[in-house]
């Protein structure tokens, strides 16, 4: 089994990352980024991952604090990336939260449908229809 499986992972709310993990026994932070890139920061302090876990912006954070700070390692490629790495499940969280998402979404394209449906002349079929 991979460690990037047997981490505990910590959902994080942010547009880059979606969660964190960290290894205080050999100081490794694990970053999981929306589009399934992981990346293991090595010799990294507890007080850095404790900070990113605080922080407003984890995204700032990152690019201030981790970022060209720590040697690090890519464990998994992103969505179009390799398939011999470990595929972690979504967490819970993230699951919901993607669900609300497509759920807005389909709210917003059926009032935009009915709305082209009732266009004057458009009776569904792309032809107009006669008028009357």
């Amino acid at each position: 089994m991979s460690v990037v499986s047997t981490v505990e992972w910590m959902p994080v709310e942010s547009g880059l990352f979606s969660a964190v993990a960290y290894r205080a026994e050999v100081r490794q932070l694990y970053l999981r980024f929306h589009d399934g890139k992981i990346y293991r920061f090595f010799d990294c302090p507890v007080t850095v991952y404790n900070e990113f876990v605080e922080a407003t912006s984890k995204a700032r954070h990152f690019s201030q604090r981790i970022r060209n700070h720590f040697r690090y390692e890519m464990l998994r490629r992103g969505s179009s990336g390799n398939r011999r790495c470990a595929n972690p499940q979504p967490s819970l969280a993230e699951q919901l939260e993607a669900s609300v998402v497509l759920a807005k979404a389909r709210a917003v394209q059926q009032p935009d449908i009915q709305g082209a449906q009732q266009w004057a002349g458009f009776n569904g079929l792309a032809q107009p229809m006669p008028l009357e």
